[in-house]
């Protein structure tokens, strides 16, 4: 397959005069190869290509691993993004866990109880809200997150050795940017 829109290097900018290296021409070619001509033309010359390519990512992220979670341990994204969350601090209710991932009330609602069935969360009364059912993990939620975590931490790892150490660091560094700059661009209910 040729490479019939791209004229952007691999960073997203036009080639340099001298012409891509090598490596630069084989990347986009295989590219080019696995996810077709026109992800590069949207990735590298497109008015959404900022955007696009953070999609471009989660999703071929997100998927088949999402995917895999489903299949080897019933877990729905929803499901993961609760249980994960509870990881990091019991006790949240289902609005808190709305907030914290942006996912919609009806999906993370649907979630929880699927998870409440499965037996792998516990729905308790906050004694002084009694409005309020945090949410806790039980021992089975916890080994199935023991399990799956490790799962993700590995596709986040491979996703990262594209950069080295010092790219990485830069990523990191600039992405939390873009996240603490989200409060005045983004809008919660």
């Amino acid at each position: 397959m040729t490479d019939d829109f791209a004229d952007g290097d691999l960073r997203g900018g036009k080639l340099p005069e001298e012409g891509p290296s090598n490596e630069a021409l084989a990347k986009r070619e295989a590219m080019a190869e696995r996810f077709s001509p026109l992800s590069l033309k949207m990735l590298n010359d497109s008015p959404l290509m900022h955007a696009w390519r953070l999609n471009f990512i989660a999703n071929f992220f997100t998927g088949p691993i999402y995917r895999q979670l489903g299949e080897r341990f019933g877990v729905s994204r929803p499901e993961f993004v609760i249980l994960f969350c509870l990881l990091q601090k019991p006790g949240l209710v289902a609005r808190d866990v709305c907030l914290v991932t942006g996912l919609p009330k009806n999906s993370i609602s649907r979630a929880v109880s699927e998870l409440l069935k499965k037996g792998f969360i516990a729905r308790d009364t906050d004694d002084a809200d009694k409005r309020a059912k945090p949410l806790s993990l039980t021992e089975q939620g916890r080994a199935t997150l023991d399990a799956i975590v490790p799962l993700v931490q590995a596709r986040q790892d491979a996703m990262r050795d594209a950069l080295d150490q010092e790219e990485q660091a830069d990523f990191d560094r600039l992405v939390l940017k873009i996240v603490y700059g989200m409060p005045t661009w983004v809008q919660t209910e």
